[in-house]
Formats: structure tokens, C-alpha cells, sequence
């Protein structure tokens, strides 16, 4: 095919990228209705509890971890405290995320330190950290550390590595994607070098096709140093994950997803490197392949939820590849000899080199900015952590060079270019330069942010991954207000309740024909009640640290009764644990269609109760009308009704005063009222059962960062909510719904004063 023809196919009319652009969109739209995924090997529990003081020496010691473990590379030690050899124990298989240690003697009186390191099967990332515990004695200080630091054994030469590796992958995968779309088989790197009548280039530049070929040799060459780079980088993962020996590169290379992904991107960049002279579709599928591998090796493949991660990074790092590639082929190609040449070269290429890629490279940055913001949410979490942690902070460094580089673009392409081609007879020589050098800072922009991009790979966990591990935070009682907690596994109920003014919080799975799992009783930070003293009725249990227990139930009980003892107050809280294990997807269906039907209400009352702790108690009735009245009155004579933008008040019966709803922000909406999905971090359908004549399912809500439990009680027949139960930081709130649908009037005070 000409390159004439295919500039009309993939410049002219770019609708190949419009459509990639539409796909990248509706996955990320499909991405927040994903049930329960994966997330990376963070650390979730140990048993004995980090800090924890138990009485009796352990028989094992239990490691947990959010995802499955490389057996071959994962590894942990007892070490006494003051002493450096560690004790005689056995390492035992135990489930897909777990480490089990087996002193081979009982352990005397005194404080231990468990060293652990972990390499993760899905992202192929090592964990390093340890904990303390005691035995008849209080553990050492600083009960847990957990190594985050890319800097960690040397990274930085596994920073340097990757760095080039991402810089000829960009390079080589750019050129040879853009030269199938706007080049031919026969001259793929013809449309570098603009047309000339003569045929030749001039001051002994040869002709256009030996230029070409130049260009495309070079190309090539940057393909196999992207493939014996991508070898140096594995090799040296892998020494950092097991050492340097043939078994430990064998065990992280070819026995998990994360190394077999390494394996891959280093066979299909050598292919298409092979490839790229005689087959050039081919070749760009390989280099499709080569970047889905690399997207498979990295955080991506161990994120939630993980289809959209990885679709989203591999689409990311492509269209990155279009833009930033092709930008430096040319500037390659071009910027060495823009002072030799004469003007009227210059010209034809911007005519016909750079206005051509520019149809492409607009798309592909729409594509980088949109893939880039949903990786940013996915490895994030919260805003906040854009600047409240160190991967944030370096995530929006490369935001910025991206936009910097956009920017560059923008005013070289878009402001200046259309002018000097349409100057006659000539431009002002000072616009042309200010063009060239514009073009020319575009791939010291692109080293800058492939370097931030290598330095954030080499982060063990992005924060949105290890809010699953901040137990460690919340355990030892440092300073975060509140305290994020674990994130229930897929195999996991996570449930809570009021015990006097603290939270009973349970993690708990199904063991056998019982349960097992961990008690937490936390404060209004959701952090550790040190003075806490909590019983399960029935339940085997040990301490795991302050506010602590892990137990264990010879029967699927349908309720914990846990009695919590607070200095002089013993209070018992009721927590039920019976759910389904296999229904997450339908509870999670269930949960968007009754707040959907509770959007779509033309009316409900709603009766609401809520306590801090024993001797408080608050009460509103609340009466909604769609599509924008509420009014309420609380037990302590306050009433208030809202009006769309305007709201009425008043206490105790004194005078109305008028004002601008929610201080003059959006006016109020009834289908804004309910809102359970954005604490639906994980769902859990407890049950169906009988309620008079209405079929009604339980479902368990829990989003850990804030910590926040919901339980609603949802009528099958109609998909509304009957009732909630909130549990949150000194904050305990039950919700009744009825009167669905009647008719109701709210209308405004007749009299009011204007605030």
C-alpha cells in the first residue's frame, strides 16, 4: 500500500483512534460497577498481633497478605531481641496469601522480631517489613515497619534500567505503530521524509528513500536495545526478589503471571525487532503484545478493580508510545540537521512530516490524558493522596511534565506552525527558530517523564494498594484521624457494631464447619481501645494486641455476642456473621437497584435515630417529596424544610429564617438524598428471609477508609430500602423508610426572616 494511501486511511481520517478513544471511555465507565478484585501482596494481619503480648509461647506464627505469594521467594525469621541469629523454625504452605512459621522449640519469656520478605505473584513486586511481639513480656518498640521505599536494596539501579527500557520501548514501539499507520510496507519510515521532485534532499542528504531507510535501521536497532533491556530488567527484579542464581531467576520468570509477563514483553519486542523489515503489521501486533505485557507486569495486574487497571495502563502506555515515540522519531530524524538545510526543506517537513503525525499525535494525548486520569484514581484512591504521599507527589510530577509537554505542543503545532506555512513569501526568521526549539524541548520533556514513570514502578505499593495493609497503622496506634482498616478478602464478612462508645468490628470467614476471624474494638478514630476488655460468647480466642482477638467458633453462629468491658461500663454488642460467600455479585446488584428505586420515590418519610455512646440520643423525622422538598424536626424542637436552592429554620419554635441551601451551592435533589454505593468498598448479602408478607434481603456494606459499616434491609418485591444501620466513629445511626409514594405536602413558611 502507498503511503499516500494510507496517510488517507490513518492521518487524514483518524477514525482508528477516535474508536480506541471510545473503548478506552467505556471501559472505564464498566470499571466502577466491578465486583470484589485483587489487590497487591500488602500485608493484612499476623497472628500473634503486631505488638501484641500473649502468655503462652505460639505454636506457629501466621502471616496474612491481600494476595497470593511467590513460595519460591517469600521468606520470614524469628529473631530474639538482642540477639542476631534467628531461631530454628519451619516455614509451612498455607493458603494462597499466607506465611506460616513453626518454631521448632517452644519460645522462652522475652520479645521477638519477625523479619519477613515477600514477592507478590501478580506484579512481581518484593515486600520487606517485620513485627514484634512478646511472650510474658511486652513486645519491642516500634511493633511493625513495612520497607515502601523505591529506593529500598539498591533500587535505584533497577530505577536506571527501567528508565531505558521505557525510553527505547517508547521509541521503538512508536515508530513502528506510527509507521504502520502513516508509512508502507515497503518504506515504513517514509513518512519522516517529506516528498521531494527532485527526488533528492540536497546538500548530499541522498535521496528520500536512503533517509528513509536510515531512519528505519535505527528504529530497529532501538527494538532489540529495548528487548536486551528488558532482559536486564528482569534479571534484575528477579535478583531483588530471590538473588542471583539461576533457581531464584527461574522461580520469578516462569512460575507466576508477573514474571511470565517479563518473559513475554521480552519475546515479542525481540520478535517484532525481527520482524519490523519484512512484516510490519505484524510487527506493530507484537508490539501491542510486548506493551500489554509490560502492563500485566506492573501495578496494574495487582489493582482494583484489575480488567480496568490493566486495559487502561496497556491502552495508556500505547497511545503514550504514538505520541511521545513519534515526537522523538522525528525530532531524531530532523532537529540535528534543522540548521543546515535550507528553508525550503524546513517547510516540507513541517507540511509534510509533522502535519501528517499531528492528526495522529491529537488523539493519541486525548487517549494518554483520559487512560492516565483513570490509572491516577485507580492507584490513588483519594485525591488527597496526590499530595499526602510520596507515590502521589511523584505521580503529580508527571502529570505536570505530560501537561508541559501538551503544552509544548499545542503551541508549536497549533499557534506557530499554521502561521508559517501560510506566510508568503517567508516567516520571520525568529518565529521558525522559536518553532524548532519548541519541537526540540519535546524530548528532554519525554526522558523527564519516562524517568518519573520508571522511579514510580519501583514504588512496592501505590497508596490506593496499601490502604489495604494499614491495619499496621491502626494496630500500632500512629497518628491518622481516622484509621483506615483492612479491606475484607473476597472469602470475608465484615461486619460491626455498637458496643457502648466504641465500635466492635469483625473480620470473619468460614473455617471448616465454624468460623474464625479477628474482633477489633476501636474508638472514634477507629484506633485500638488499649482499656478495652472484650469476650466472645462460645469462641476459642487469644489476644492479637490492644482492642485485639482473634477467635474461633465450632459453628456457623449466626451472631457473635461480644461483651466489651470500658473501665466501669460492660457493654454487649450483637454482630451477626451468618452470610453468603458466593452472592457478592448479586449483593452488590442488589445494593444499585434499591438505590435507584429510592432515587426514583415521589415520596418516603424517613424516622432516624442516632447515639454517640450510652446517655445520647438523637431523633428526626424526616418527610421527602420529589423532585426537591425535604423537611425534618428533630426531638430537640429544631425544623427545617428545604426548597430546591432555599432553606427554612428555626429552634424551639422561634421565627423562620431564610437562607441559600447548603450555603448557596447545588440546589437540593431528592435522588441525591441516598447514597449507600459510595461506601461500597465491599458488599455482602447476609441473607434472605420473611418479614410478615414481603420477602427482604440483608446486605453488608463496609468502605475501610473511612472506616464506615452499613447493613440494609431491602424489600425483594419492590428493591427498596426498609431500613439501615450505620456504624462509624461515635457515630451510631439507625434508618426507617415507609410511606413510599403517599401523598405529601411541604410547602414553605408563611412567614420568615431573610438570613
Amino acid at each position: 500500500m502507498s503511503s499516500t494511501s494510507q496517510s488517507g486511511r490513518a492521518g487524514g481520517d483518524p477514525a482508528w483512534w477516535w474508536g480506541l478513544l471510545g473503548a478506552v471511555l467505556s471501559v472505564l465507565a464498566l470499571g466502577p460497577l466491578t465486583t470484589d478484585a485483587s489487590a497487591h501482596a500488602a500485608f493484612l494481619e499476623s497472628t500473634p498481633g503486631a505488638g501484641a503480648r500473649v502468655e503462652r509461647s505460639p505454636g506457629r506464627i501466621v502471616l496474612d497478605f491481600t494476595e497470593p505469594l511467590n513460595r519460591g521467594l517469600s521468606r520470614a525469621a524469628l529473631v530474639p531481641a538482642g540477639r542476631g541469629e534467628p531461631l530454628a523454625a519451619r516455614l509451612e504452605p498455607g493458603g494462597r496469601g499466607r506465611l506460616t512459621l513453626r518454631p521448632l522449640a517452644a519460645l522462652a519469656t522475652g520479645a521477638y522480631r519477625l523479619e519477613w520478605h515477600t514477592v507478590s505473584t501478580e506484579d512481581g513486586h518484593a515486600l520487606e517489613g517485620s513485627l514484634s511481639f512478646g511472650v510474658r513480656a511486652p513486645a519491642l518498640a516500634g511493633g511493625q515497619q513495612i520497607e515502601q521505599s523505591p529506593l529500598a536494596r539498591r533500587g535505584w539501579i533497577r530505577i536506571a534500567l527501567r528508565g531505558l527500557f521505557y525510553a527505547a520501548l517508547v521509541f521503538f514501539g512508536g515508530g513502528v505503530i506510527v509507521a504502520t499507520l502513516l508509512g508502507s510496507a515497503r518504506e515504513p519510515a517514509g513518512w519522516l521524509v517529506p516528498r521531494s521532485p527532485e527526488g533528492s534532499l540536497g546538500r548530499n542528504m541522498g535521496s528520500r528513500a536512503e533517509r528513509a531507510e536510515r531512519a528505519w535501521r535505527r528504529t530497529v536497532d532501538c527494538g532489540w536495545l529495548a528487548a536486551g533491556l528488558a532482559v536486564a530488567v528482569a534479571v534484575a527484579e528477579a535478583t531483588d526478589a530471590g538473588g542471583l542464581s539461576l533457581g531464584a531467576i527461574s522461580d520469578f520468570l516462569l512460575s507466576n503471571v508477573a514474571g511470565l509477563a517479563r518473559t513475554a514483553a521480552v519475546l515479542a519486542l525481540a520478535g517484532s525487532a525481527l520482524l519490523a523489515s519484512r512484516r510490519l503489521v505484524p510487527a506493530a501486533g507484537l508490539v501491542v503484545l510486548a506493551f500489554l505485557a509490560v502492563a500485566l507486569g506492573g501495578h496494574a495486574n495487582s489493582a482494583d478493580p484489575r480488567f480496568a487497571a490493566v486495559a487502561t495502563d496497556a491502552v495508556h502506555l500505547l497511545a503514550a508510545a504514538v505520541w511521545l515515540g513519534g515526537l522523538a522519531q522525528i525530532a531524531l530524524a530532523w532537529l540535528p540537521l534543522e540548521r543546515t538545510v535550507d528553508r525550503q526543506l524546513r517547510r516540507a517537513v513541517m507540511a509534510g512530516v509533522l502535519e501528517r503525525f499531528g492528526r495522529l499525535a491529537l488523539p493519541a494525548f486525548l487517549i494518554v490524558a483520559s487512560t492516565g486520569l483513570a490509572n491516577a484514581w485507580i492507584q490513588l484512591g483519594e485525591p488527597s493522596a496526590l499530595w499526602q504521599t510520596s507515590y502521589g507527589r511523584l505521580l503529580g510530577l508527571k502529570i505536570a511534565l505530560v501537561a508541559a509537554t501538551a503544552l509544548v505542543s499545542y503551541w508549536h503545532a497549533i499557534r506557530l506552525r499554521p502561521r508559517l506555512l501560510r506566510a508568503n513569501p517567508r516567516a520571520p526568521e525568529r518565529l521558525e527558530r522559536r518553532h524548532w526549539r519548541l519541537l526540540g524541548s519535546e524530548p528532554l520533556l519525554t526522558v523527564a517523564v519516562v524517568g518519573v514513570a520508571a522511579a514510580l514502578v519501583a514504588f512496592p505499593l501505590p497508596p490506593r494498594q496499601l490502604a489495604d495493609a494499614d491495619e499496621a497503622q491502626a494496630l500500632a496506634g500512629e497518628a491518622c484521624d481516622p484509621c483506615p482498616q483492612p479491606k475484607p478478602r473476597a472469602n470475608e464478612l465484615a461486619v460491626a457494631e455498637q458496643a457502648g462508645s466504641s465500635i466492635a468490628a469483625v473480620w470473619v470467614r468460614r473455617d471448616g464447619t465454624g468460623l474464625a476471624g479477628r474482633l477489633r474494638v476501636l474508638d472514634r478514630d477507629a484506633k485500638p481501645v488499649a482499656s478495652a476488655r472484650a469476650r466472645i460468647r462460645a469462641a476459642e480466642q487469644t489476644s492479637c494486641g490492644p482492642g485485639c482477638l482473634d477467635f474461633r467458633l465450632r459453628s456457623l453462629a449466626p451472631v457473635l455476642d461480644v461483651r466489651v468491658r470500658e473501665r466501669d461500663l460492660t457493654s454487649v454488642a450483637r454482630v451477626p456473621v451468618r452470610w453468603r460467600p458466593d452472592d457478592n455479585a448479586r449483593a452488590r446488584r442488589l445494593l444499585r437497584r434499591s438505590q435507584s428505586a429510592m432515587g426514583e420515590l415521589r415520596s418516603v418519610r424517613q424516622h432516624e435515630r442516632v447515639t454517640s455512646g450510652p446517655g445520647s440520643l438523637a431523633e428526626t423525622w424526616y418527610r421527602l417529596r420529589a423532585p426537591d422538598r425535604l423537611a425534618y424536626r428533630t426531638n430537640g424542637r429544631a425544623e427545617s424544610v428545604t426548597i430546591g436552592a432555599d432553606q427554612w429554620s428555626r429552634v424551639a419554635g422561634l421565627p423562620w429564617r431564610k437562607d441559600r441551601f447548603g450555603g448557596g451551592g447545588p440546589a437540593f435533589r431528592t435522588r441525591s438524598w441516598f447514597r449507600w454505593t459510595s461506601y461500597s468498598r465491599a458488599v455482602r448479602l447476609l441473607g434472605v428471609r420473611r418479614e410478615g408478607d414481603r420477602r427482604v434481603a440483608e446486605v453488608a456494606l463496609m468502605d475501610q477508609a473511612t472506616p464506615v459499616w452499613f447493613r440494609l434491609t431491602i424489600d425483594l418485591g419492590t428493591e427498596r430500602v426498609l431500613r439501615a444501620r450505620m456504624v462509624a466513629g461515635g457515630h451510631f445511626m439507625t434508618q426507617r423508610f415507609a410511606a413510599f409514594n403517599r401523598p405529601l405536602r411541604i410547602e414553605p413558611p408563611v412567614k420568615s426572616d431573610v438570613g
